[in-house]
C-alpha cells in the first residue's frame, strides 16, 4: 500500500512540475516578445527538465527567471532561425507541389528531407541548451552524429511527439496545462539516452586506444 501511495505522490509531483514549467515557458516566451523569447524559454525549460529527471530537484520562480535572463542573449536568435527555417521549407514545399505535381516522387522525398532537417535542428537546440560548451557548431556536429547513429531512438521520439500531438490537439485544455513541457520532456528523455550511448562509445574508444598504446609499448 505504501508503494502505491508513493507512486501516486510521485505521479502528482511530476504532473505538477510539468504544469508549472509549462506556465513559466508561456510567460517567459511572452515576456521576450514571442519570437525572441521562445529560444531562451525553451533552453531553460530543457535544463530544468533534465535536472528534475536526474535529481528530482525543483526550482523557484526567481531561479527560473534569473536563468532566463542569463541565457536570453545566448538563445535570442533561436526563435527567428526556426521561423525562417519553417517558412523556407513550407514555401519550397508549396512550390514543388504546384510546379512539380507531375513528378510523383519529388514531394515525399522533399518532405522526408524537411523532416530530417527539422529533427536535426531540434536535436542541435537540445544539445546546445544542455551543454556546458558555448559552441553551437559542435552541438550541430554531435546532433548530426545522433541522427544517423541512433535512428531507432529518433523514430521513437518522433512517434511519441506525433502521439502527443494527436492527444493535445483533441484536448485544448491539456495542451494549455502541459503542452510544451510534455513535448520537451519526451525530447529531453530520448536526447539524454542518445548522449549516454555517445559517452559509452567514447569510453570504449578510449579504452581501446589505451590498450593499443600499451601493446605498442610492449
Amino acid at each position: 500500500m505504501r508503494k502505491v501511495q508513493t507512486g501516486v505522490m510521485n505521479f502528482f509531483n511530476v504532473t505538477a512540475y510539468l504544469a508549472k514549467l509549462n506556465v513559466l515557458w508561456i510567460l517567459s516566451t511572452l515576456l521576450g516578445g514571442l519570437i525572441f523569447g521562445i529560444g531562451p524559454a525553451t533552453a531553460v525549460t530543457l535544463r530544468y527538465l533534465h535536472e528534475f529527471r536526474l535529481t528530482g530537484h525543483d526550482y523557484s520562480l526567481s531561479d527560473y527567471f534569473r536563468d532566463y535572463r542569463k541565457t536570453f542573449r545566448q538563445f535570442v536568435l533561436i526563435g527567428p532561425i526556426f521561423v525562417c527555417l519553417f517558412s523556407i521549407l513550407f514555401i519550397n514545399l508549396r512550390i514543388i507541389s504546384i510546379y512539380f505535381a507531375t513528378v510523383v516522387w519529388i514531394t515525399p522525398i522533399y518532405a522526408l528531407f524537411a523532416l530530417l532537417l527539422i529533427y536535426t535542428t531540434l536535436l542541435s537546440l537540445m544539445t546546445y541548451a544542455k551543454s556546458d560548451s558555448p559552441s553551437y557548431r559542435q552541438a550541430v556536429y554531435v546532433s548530426i552524429f545522433m541522427v544517423f547513429r541512433f535512428p531507432f531512438q529518433g523514430l521513437a521520439l518522433l512517434f511519441s511527439w506525433y502521439l502527443l500531438f494527436l492527444l493535445l490537439s483533441a484536448k485544448t485544455s491539456i495542451f494549455l496545462i502541459f503542452g510544451v513541457s510534455l513535448f520537451l520532456f519526451f525530447g529531453e528523455f530520448f536526447h539524454h539516452q542518445m548522449v549516454i550511448k555517445i559517452n559509452h562509445l567514447n569510453t570504449k574508444r578510449g579504452t581501446l586506444r589505451e590498450e593499443h598504446s600499451s601493446d605498442q609499448s610492449l
